[in-house]
C-alpha cells in the first residue's frame, strides 16, 4: 500500500489542480515564424493516443536539479517545476500548464497551480504524424520563467540576486558572468537554470496512478537521465526508448520515444 501511494503521488497531485483558464488553439502563424526563444517537443505512443483513458505528462526541472522520476516520494521534489498535461480533465484540444510551488512537510509537497497560457506563444498539434500515436507542442520558454510569481521557484539553488548593470569588461579586469535576469531568446530565467530536464509520463485516469515513464522501470523507474537540454543553444534531442523497458499492457500507454528541439 505504501508503495502504490508513492506512486500516486504525482498524479493525485494533478487531480487537486482544477481546469481553468482559456482553451489554447494553435496559431498558425507559429509555422511560418522564426523559432527563436521555443521549443517544440513531440510525444510518441506506441498505441493509438487515448486521451480520455490517459492523461499525458511532460514533466520539466528547469532549477537544474535532475530528473523527474514517477515516484517522488522516494526521489526528490525539487526536481519537478512544470508540467504541460494533455488528456483526462484537460481533454484533447490542447495542454494544460502546471507550476508546482513546492511545500515540503505538506499532504501535498508538489502543489500544483495552473498557469494560463496564450494562444499566440502555444501551438498544440493532436495527431502530429498522421498515424494518432503522436502530439506536439510548441511553446515560448519564457512562459516557464516563474509566471506564478513563486518568491523561490528553485528551493535546490537559494535566492540569485540580480546582475550588476556596471558589470563590464576592461583591460585590466577579467569579466565575470553575475547570475541575473536575462534575456528570454537566450536563457529562460537565470544562469544558474540554463539546463532544463525531461520526462514523459502516460497517467491513467481511472486509477489516478503513473503507468509509464521513459525510463527502463517505465512506472517505477529512478533511473532515466537522457534528456537534460542545454536553452541556450539550438539542438535536437531525439528520445529513444531503450530495449527491454518494462512497459503497460495497453499500447496507448506505452511511452514509444520522442524529441525535443531547442531554439535559441
Amino acid at each position: 500500500m505504501v508503495r502504490r501511494t508513492a506512486l500516486a503521488s504525482f498524479a493525485l497531485a494533478l487531480g487537486l489542480v482544477v481546469a481553468c483558464g482559456r482553451q489554447v488553439t494553435p496559431d498558425p502563424s507559429l509555422k511560418n515564424t522564426n523559432l527563436a526563444g521555443r521549443m517544440v517537443i513531440r510525444f510518441r505512443t506506441n498505441g493509438p493516443i487515448d486521451f480520455t483513458k490517459y492523461t499525458y505528462a511532460i514533466v520539466i526541472d528547469t532549477c537544474g536539479g535532475g530528473t523527474p522520476y514517477p515516484n517522488a516520494f522516494a526521489t526528490t521534489f525539487n526536481n519537478y517545476s512544470f508540467s504541460f498535461l494533455v488528456g483526462g480533465v484537460y481533454g484533447s484540444a490542447g495542454p494544460a500548464l502546471v507550476q508546482y510551488i513546492i511545500t515540503p512537510g505538506t499532504t501535498n509537497s508538489l502543489n500544483p497551480q495552473q498557469v494560463p497560457l496564450g494562444a499566440s506563444t502555444t501551438q498544440f498539434v493532436a495527431n502530429s504524424n498522421q498515424q494518432n500515436s503522436e502530439f506536439e507542442l510548441t511553446f515560448v520558454r519564457q512562459q516557464l520563467n516563474n509566471p506564478l510569481q513563486v518568491a523561490q521557484p528553485c528551493p535546490n539553488i537559494g535566492p540569485i540576486a540580480a546582475a550588476s548593470p556596471s558589470a563590464t569588461a576592461s583591460a585590466s579586469s577579467t569579466p565575470t558572468a553575475t547570475p541575473g535576469p536575462v534575456s528570454p531568446v537566450a536563457l529562460p530565467t537565470t544562469f544558474a537554470q540554463s539546463t532544463w530536464y525531461f520526462n514523459f509520463f502516460t497517467i491513467d485516469n481511472t486509477t489516478k496512478q503513473i503507468v509509464d515513464s521513459l525510463g527502463v522501470g517505465g512506472a517505477t523507474d529512478t533511473s532515466f537521465n537522457g534528456v537534460g537540454v542545454a536553452v541556450n543553444v539550438t539542438q535536437n534531442y531525439p528520445l529513444f526508448r531503450q530495449a527491454g523497458s518494462t512497459l503497460p499492457s495497453d499500447p496507448a500507454a506505452q511511452i514509444g520515444g520522442g524529441e525535443i528541439d531547442n531554439f535559441q
